[in-house]
């Protein structure tokens, strides 16, 4: 393996990595999901996160405390 070969590569999954965890948080889940996602997996990764259903926002409940 060559290293320009290598670092192409490695620019490639950091690129797909970073659109991943942009996706991912958009879609209520964490920036390092979809950068590992997207990292490891590429394109069919990225995808997979458009394909993503929202995930549910969880509603805070007032303190009884008082």
């Amino acid at each position: 393996m060559t290293t320009s070969f290598f670092l192409l590569s490695l620019a490639l999954g950091v690129a797909t990595g970073a659109l991943g965890g942009y996706l991912a948080e958009k879609k209520g889940r964490t920036q390092g999901f979809g950068f590992t996602i997207g990292f490891l997996f590429g394109l069919i990764g990225v995808l997979g996160l458009l394909l993503m259903t929202h995930k549910a926002q969880k509603e805070k409940k007032p303190d009884d405390s008082e």
